[in-house]
């Protein structure tokens, strides 16, 4: 892995706080937000940016692609971690924050042009190796268990954070660092003029609102990615595509899936999410099926008399699990295989099923869910 300089420190925002970094994409422990992995550790003392300006490594040829995909089902390619050049710096929280080369020069055009608008940001984390994100799930399955861990933490290898284009932002309100997930998320108006920008810097939003389905995890308006390409760029932030779409690498038995997540006072997206992580999960064992929709059947669905329904299905199927306190109900419609993929199964072939609920429990809001039946109510 090649190693240069960072730019000067001065060019960070310096709004000091003495708080203890829980931070985005997923250093937000225990707080129920599907991430892609854990945030940068809080330095333990005042560092300082002891590197020296390099101006010709911008112009050096890179020999990374860009344009990679990484995510639950691609791995970082192989030698990526001895390719890229890595950008470290104090940030101005004090934490040690490691980011490509060019991101890195992008990022601090970004922040200028934002800044011209009053609107000031910072680096939480970005560049993480598929060694340290193995000590994250090592520890978060220690400390929350393996459940908890296969929800919310990416699996080493498998993290877009380990490309080092992967960034994760804060914000900083009134000279002070907002760096929460829960408290970064009541600024929408800020993000809006965040992501208004990315583009022409050559980023992306990487995970979009309602698209858990193709992206693999729920909305996070911190999380950008530099893919290089502002015309690129570009199309994707105005189409409101997915990267995995517009790369054409979407799985074909949901690339045309549609989601309806309607209204909820009883759970958030990310709730709806984890839900939808299960269904997706045994879907996936049916070989030639395809999903064309799945909806959140309402507040009204996921009532007392359902509650009681997967409590007498949980002490039937799993009586060492605790009682659950929250009932789930997602409806969807999909098409069965063609007749000879359908062969030794229970499908009717080539036939669209319609009005086919999933049934689902937990305990607490911070539980996994658990699927206990589906099919035609």
């Amino acid at each position: 892995m090649k190693k240069h300089t960072s730019r000067a420190a001065a060019a960070l925002a310096t709004a000091a706080l003495c708080a203890t970094l829980l931070g985005a994409c997923g250093g937000n422990q225990g707080q129920g937000s599907a991430t892609d992995s854990a945030g940068t550790d809080a330095a333990t003392e005042e560092k300082q940016d002891t590197a020296t300006d390099t101006d010709d490594t911008a112009a050096k040829e890179s020999n990374i692609d860009y344009m990679v995909l990484v995510n639950k089902t691609h791995k970082l390619p192989a030698g990526w971690e001895d390719a890229i050049e890595i950008v470290h710096f104090t940030n101005s929280e004090g934490w040690d924050v490691d980011v490509e080369a060019k991101a890195y020069d992008a990022y601090l055009e970004l922040k200028d042009d934002l800044e011209a608008d009053g609107v000031y940001v910072d680096l939480d984390s970005a560049y993480r190796s598929v060694e340290a994100q193995q000590e994250i799930v090592d520890d978060f399955t220690e400390k929350y268990g393996a459940e908890y861990v296969k929800q919310y933490v990416a699996v080493p290898g498998y993290s877009e954070h380990h490309t080092g284009l992967a960034l994760d932002l804060f914000l900083i309100i009134d000279g002070k660092g907002v760096y929460l997930n829960e408290d970064m998320v009541t600024y929408p108006e800020v993000w809006d003029k965040i992501h208004a920008k990315l583009a022409d810097h050559g980023f992306i939003l990487r995970y979009l609102p309602e698209k858990k389905i193709e992206t693999g995890y729920s909305y996070e308006p911190w999380h950008i990615r530099y893919i290089g390409d502002t015309e690129v760029a570009r199309k994707i932030m105005d189409e409101g595509i997915t990267f995995e779409r517009y790369l054409g690498e979407l799985d074909p038995s949901i690339a045309d899936c549609t989601v309806d997540y309607g209204t909820s006072e009883l759970y958030t997206e990310a709730d709806i999410d984890s839900a939808l992580d299960v269904v997706l999960a045994e879907f996936g064992t049916w070989d030639g099926c395809t999903l064309k929709k799945i909806a959140f059947m309402g507040d009204e669905a996921c009532n007392a008399d359902e509650l009681a329904y997967v409590n007498e299905l949980r002490e039937a199927q799993m009586p060492d699990e605790a009682e659950f306190d929250q009932a789930l109900v997602l409806t969807s419609e999909f098409h069965s295989p063609s007749a000879e993929q359908a062969e030794n199964t229970a499908w009717e072939p080539d036939t669209d099923y319609r009005d086919w609920t999933w049934h689902l429990g937990r305990t607490g809001a911070d539980g996994s869910w658990k699927l206990l039946t589906w099919g035609f109510d």
